[in-house]
């Protein structure tokens, strides 16, 4: 019983995506290089994302881990990652 209530803290402090906020996309192979994309559009289970400088729609499913939420650009083991926590500046 208390691993479920610990879980249920947990989700309650969760990070999450919200529209119209710019997050980053950092790449695992270079963390100098990165690429901003506008929330668009969020549901309970996927986000959809604008990419600022280019004409890109990502409709991504949500991940949960370490108490963020985030979603993988692609479907690699070095797939690039948009995190809830990392806004853009």
């Amino acid at each position: 019983m208390i691993q479920n209530k610990t879980k249920i803290n947990s989700m309650e402090n969760l990070v999450k995506f919200e529209a119209g906020k710019i997050y980053r996309m950092k790449y695992i192979g270079n963390s100098d290089l990165y690429t901003d994309f506008q929330c668009v559009k969020r549901t309970a289970k996927s986000v959809t994302f604008n990419r600022v400088d280019a004409p890109e729609t990502l409709n991504k499913r949500i991940k949960i881990h370490g108490g963020s939420e985030y979603v993988l650009y692609g479907n690699y083991s070095m797939a690039p990652v948009i995190k809830a926590q990392r806004l853009a500046k």
